[in-house]
């Protein structure tokens, strides 16, 4: 039983389900305050004593509106990868909040982790690094459906990659090409 008597599970699907809740246009859907990552540095074999630190990410702070899109632009090195990994809590923050739909989502694991990663993703620029040039589009595409099956049945997914792919303006039979097919714009 948690503090206000439910279930651990009962939690974890409230938990999910405010996740889900709309946000409105102009409202913030991703808030970061002074998110810090470092990587302390440390010496000795049997004695390990950290003898500084490896500032990747040190005090970032936006927000991100509902239908908005951020591109995150800087030289090699600065901490772009890592602020990406550590919004989708793939690296655990040294300092700092990021709220997703008004929730703190820096603590979260398992299911309500699960919930959030379905709506917050990392787009790499480099997609000969990005993608796998021995999958089709359509087996890249449909890959989250693996993870997320009940978003897309296994008999449905063929159709949802195939909407997909006419959402965003490319046609739907191209299902089947490799990402080496289409050009880099």
């Amino acid at each position: 039983m948690t503090p206000n008597g439910a279930t651990p599970v009962g939690a974890a699907l409230a938990e999910e389900a405010a996740f889900e809740k709309p946000v409105s246009r102009g409202e913030p859907i991703l808030e970061v305050r002074d998110l810090v990552k470092h990587f302390p540095l440390t010496r000795g074999v049997v004695f390990k004593k950290q003898v500084g630190a490896v500032k990747a990410v040190d005090g970032v702070s936006f927000d991100l509106m509902q239908g908005e899109t951020l591109g995150i632009v800087g030289e090699s090195g600065c901490g772009k990868s890592t602020l990406a990994k550590v919004l989708m809590n793939l690296e655990p923050a040294t300092a700092g909040s990021v709220r997703y739909k008004g929730e703190e989502i820096s603590h979260l694991t398992g299911s309500a982790l699960k919930a959030v990663r379905r709506n917050i993703q990392m787009v790499f620029q480099d997609p000969y690094t990005s993608l796998n040039p021995r999958m089709t589009v359509g087996d890249i595409i449909g890959e989250p459906y693996e993870i997320h099956p009940e978003v897309a049945p296994k008999g449905d997914r063929r159709k949802a990659v195939q909407d997909l792919l006419d959402v965003v303006g490319l046609n739907p039979e191209y299902i089947n090409r490799y990402p080496h097919q289409f050009s880099g714009g």
